[in-house]
């Protein structure tokens, strides 16, 4: 945060670049090999879409500052099943970037040893880089001075690309290379144009990490705002110049098969280090080959770390919202790490990464990644007529009034482009349908079973659960959060005063007090709509209850205390439901009817043995809460 304080905007894009520019090493290749000389404009056609969805994400992360990219938009505009779903398509995308950059590094090495870019030497560095990136995000061993490396790291890479289309411009500039092979909508074909232009999303991959960041910085309205334009701006004019300079140094050539490109064959893992090599005089590549070989390779060797890191937090995110088990996202007690995470997702990069093929890795990125930026866009239109009124440091420009609210057409439009253009990947791009849909239905099929048979939520249900319970071992039992549900009988006090006494002995100076919840739940037969009108004498038994409850608890006078009234089908389910949703540490209740187990007996959530005095609200709370549960009774008699 010291380098944000000292270089402001330039930092920003330092992050943003870093994140996101990576990927021209070894994207021009593959969109090369079915867009051939309309490479260049089909990286611009692109390049519109992600300026816009750049915009997009900037409005959404200053929004709500959380992490989770379009994951955090779809929950806050849709539902969890909805945020579900543009999450578990981020995951494979960052999956694929890994493995993609894991790839690549060894061939960006070739210069100094050849045998890398083959054989099993090629399979063995891109399980090492990804062991580092695994290693690295477990340990957190990123040192203090990440932030000004990152900035060194993210220039470096804009000078070399920059470098590189100046050289190119000079040494190898013919246009006439570009068009020579040009037959449009034969040779490339228009499914040939649509098809590269898909693939071409992941020159973008990293958008999602980058928003990621967003409770990380520091920022102005007025420098989110450049930053934003400056982004948008640079990196597809970047990356159509690097194309089209690439495509006259190794340029589009009759073939047996029809038109084709090096760049796709041979050179398809190392696009960048292949053009310099082309340039002449010899000297000229020479000393373009190396200054690649001393950016590029740190560069994709940061960004598999980037992607890791991305990943482990939006993990983190889906086991706190009960998206995912919280053994995916079980944070490591020395480090704090969801190391359980980050190793499944090493094994699944590496088995990406064994095969080397790039092109089927930029089919699958396309398919997560623009089914989540169809949702990422929906959201941001429809938070602007839901929610109006919310603060945004930054707007997506060029808005017309719907329904109360400011639409912005560009949302819009890209909404409708990436949506047919997800289409299109299902039409052409059949193994990355097969593996791309196959992990959407696996995760749609676990989300449904843990979400019913072990949670017993609903599928559009926000819950959150607090970090301790993401902890394999606590080492301090803190209870600063409590849920005391009521039922207006005599031992209600009881319970309060207990619940009062736990609260009160965790105020701490400097710190915010401890909250205490009271609660009475309602029990509505599923013959009545949940919102139906209640009997007058269960509102006035409700309202003595809470009532009685907020006296007892005035006692507190260093505890926030707050009281509700909850409808639900059962008590049990609703006593449950509340404690997620409130992110409770401890629920306090006492056992009905009177049981034989004495004050202040903590028992454990699911598993718990259960007394034969102890009745169902009370056993289905042991099983089903997402926290501890300490049961009060008076003694016997």
């Amino acid at each position: 945060m010291r380098a944000r304080q000292l270089m402001g905007v330039p930092f920003l894009y330092a992050v943003a670049a870093s994140a996101v520019g990576f990927s021209i090493y070894f994207s021009i290749g593959v969109v090369a090999d079915r867009g051939l000389g309309l490479t260049p404009l089909i990286f611009l056609g692109a390049g519109v879409l992600f300026a816009i969805t750049t915009l997009t994400y900037v409005e959404g992360g200053a929004m709500y500052r959380e992490r989770g990219g379009s994951s955090t938009f779809a929950r806050h505009a849709f539902n969890e099943l909805i945020s579900f779903i543009a999450g578990w398509a981020i995951l494979i995308d960052y999956v694929i970037v890994i493995a993609a950059a894991a790839v690549s590094v060894p061939h960006y090495l070739t210069p100094i040893w050849g045998e890398l870019g083959s054989g099993w030497q090629e399979r063995v560095a891109a399980a090492v880089v990804i062991a580092m990136a695994a290693f690295i995000n477990v340990t957190a061993v990123t040192g203090g001075s990440r932030a000004n490396r990152l900035v060194v790291l993210a220039l470096a890479d804009l000078g070399l690309q920059l470098l590189v289309i100046a050289v190119g411009v000079m040494v190898v500039f013919e246009p006439s290379a570009l068009t020579a092979e040009l037959d449009l909508f034969t040779t490339p074909s228009f499914e040939d144009i649509v098809y590269a232009g898909v693939v071409a999303t992941i020159a973008y991959a990293g958008i999602e990490a980058a928003s990621d960041l967003a409770p990380d910085l520091d920022f102005e309205e007025g420098e989110l705002r450049r930053i934003a334009s400056a982004g948008a701006v640079m990196v597809p004019l970047l990356y159509a110049g690097m194309a089209a300079v690439a495509l006259m140094a190794v340029p589009v050539v009759a073939g047996p098969d029809g038109p084709e490109t090096a760049l796709s064959g041979v050179l398809v893992e190392a696009p960048v280090l292949g053009v310099v090599q082309s340039f002449e005089p010899a000297w000229v590549a020479d000393v373009m080959q190396w200054a690649v070989v001393l950016v590029a390779t740190p560069v994709l060797v940061w960004a598999a770390n980037t992607s890791m890191l991305g990943l482990s937090r939006h993990v983190y995110v889906l086991a706190r919202n009960r998206q995912i088990p919280s053994w995916a996202g079980r944070l490591h007690r020395t480090y704090a790490t969801p190391f359980i995470a980050i190793a499944i997702a090493a094994v699944l990069a590496v088995a990406f990464a064994l095969p080397g093929n790039i092109e089927f890795l930029a089919g699958v990125y396309a398919f997560g990644a623009l089914l989540a930026a169809t949702i990422a866009h929906l959201a941001i239109i429809r938070l602007r007529v839901s929610d109006p009124e919310r603060e945004r440091p930054y707007r997506v420009p060029f808005n017309i009034r719907v329904r109360g609210g400011e639409v912005p057409l560009p949302a819009v439009f890209a909404a409708v482009v990436s949506g047919l253009a997800w289409v299109s990947v299902i039409a052409f791009h059949e193994e990355a349908v097969y593996v791309g849909g196959g992990w959407m239905v696996f995760g749609l099929v676990t989300y449904l079973v843990y979400r019913k048979a072990f949670e017993g939520v609903a599928l559009t249900r926000r819950v959150t659960v607090p970090e301790a319970a993401l902890k394999k071992e606590e080492t301090e039992v803190e209870f600063r959060t409590i849920l005391v549900p009521v039922f207006g009988t005599k031992l209600d006090d009881d319970i309060v005063a207990t619940a009062g006494r736990l609260a009160d002995a965790e105020v701490r100076d400097g710190t915010a007090p401890p909250r205490m919840d009271i609660v009475y739940v309602a029990e509505l037969p599923l013959t009545v709509p949940i919102d139906a009108p209640l009997p007058g004498e269960v509102k006035k038994r409700a309202d003595r209850a809470l009532a009685r409850a907020d006296e007892v608890a005035d006692e507190y006078e260093n505890v926030d205390v707050g009281t509700a009234f909850v409808r639900a089908r059962s008590r049990g389910a609703g006593i449950v439901s509340e404690a997620r949703q409130r992110g409770a540490e401890l629920i306090v209740m006492g056992a009905e009817p009177p049981s034989r187990v004495r004050g202040g007996a903590i028992l454990g959530g699911i598993g718990a043995a259960r007394p034969d005095e102890i009745g169902k609200v009370t056993e289905y709370v042991l099983q089903k809460a997402p926290c501890r549960v300490l049961l009060t009774a008076p003694p016997e008699g």
